[in-house]
């Protein structure tokens, strides 16, 4: 991706909308913010809220016939609506008009005070490989948000604002919402004993329990640890690690909304695998990407991610800001799975 550069200040004709600039700034590192905003392009709202409708499984255990000329079998089925909320992301940099202005030296600069904080690393004009420190500077912002996002989209414990700062809910969260999937992977299978590795065996039930809902498994895909990684294959180089299921990886020739992922089959069928740096401790989770989207607050005159100037006073500096407000539709909660307790 090209760096993001505009003049100072921006004039509300130049201002750009850099939400494809967001899914795209680092996707193996932020791979369900990525593929998500690959499949969808991210939808834009105008309330700081919105909400998503579940439903009741429908579960046949028995058949009462119908009777000739007789009433039919009045069903009703439970429906109801989770509120989620958008969350602020707004991070900046500074930079002295010198650190902006001096791109022919590589030095280690102090980028909103001291012009350089040491002098004995000069280069020749045209040796630095960034000649423009502001755009470089907020491509590594937006970035950072990236990753935040990321971080929030599994972690998010939710807030809607009126005692504290709205934060939008994590698929923790939203997996632990009644009617959600939750795979408990310890030694009693309830969450009460030891933490047990990750294995096939705990992916395919936790797939199980995704079928047992009634989730649709559209686009399945399950987010792991690097840690989570090496032992389900330690897993394939000797398969009586769990005493059971062998497990099979296929090469990168899967493609999730532009994003490039691994496939597992699976008992239940073939999914996807992904890294991910932000899971939170000690769980997995198996999300349908068929059914995330991220939602964004569309701002009149600015756009849904932008980059706003900064006043710096009378100081001899410029600064700029990346804000945006997004959240997470996630779905149905049933449509998702957490695999819990993993050592």
């Amino acid at each position: 991706m090209g760096v993001i550069s505009s003049p100072s200040p921006i004039s509300a004709s130049e201002i750009n909308n850099f939400t494809g600039e967001l899914f795209k700034v680092t996707p193996h590192r932020t791979p369900l913010l990525s593929a998500s905003g690959g499949l969808t392009g991210g939808k834009a709202i105008n309330a700081t809220f919105f909400q998503f409708q579940t439903i009741d499984n429908a579960v046949v255990s028995s058949v009462t016939p119908g009777t000739e000329g007789g009433a039919p079998n009045y069903n009703g089925r439970n429906r109801s609506a989770v509120q989620s909320v958008l969350e602020i992301f707004h991070e900046a940099v500074q930079l002295t008009f010198t650190a902006q202005a001096a791109y022919g030296e590589i030095v280690p600069f102090d980028l909103a005070a001291n012009y350089k904080n040491s002098i004995d690393k000069l280069a020749l004009e045209g040796t630095n490989p960034v000649n423009d420190e502001m755009a470089e500077q907020l491509q590594l912002v937006l970035e950072l948000v990236a990753k935040k996002v990321e971080f929030q989209a599994f972690n998010g414990t939710f807030a809607d604002g009126t005692a504290a700062s709205r934060q939008m809910r994590g698929l923790d969260a939203h997996c632990n919402l009644p009617g959600g999937n939750v795979y408990f992977n310890d030694a009693s299978g309830d969450g009460t004993g030891a933490d047990q590795k990750i294995h096939w065996d705990t992916v395919a039930n936790a797939m199980k329990k995704l079928y047992d809902s009634g989730a649709p498994m559209r686009e399945p895909v399950l987010f792991v640890s690097p840690s989570m990684l090496l032992d389900l294959n330690k897993e394939l180089v000797n398969p009586t690690i769990s005493g059971a299921l062998t497990g099979g990886i296929l090469p990168r020739d899967r493609n999730v909304g532009g994003v490039d992922i691994d496939t597992i089959i699976t008992p239940f069928g073939a999914m996807g695998l992904a890294l991910s740096d932000y899971l939170p401790a000690n769980k997995a989770f198996i999300v349908d990407m068929a059914y995330v989207a991220p939602i964004f607050l569309n701002i009149p005159g600015k756009g849904t991610v932008f980059i706003r100037d900064l006043d710096q006073a009378d100081n001899a500096r410029m600064g700029k800001a990346v804000y945006m407000e997004m959240g997470f539709d996630f779905g149905p909660p049933q449509y998702h799975c957490e695999i819990a307790d993993i050592a």
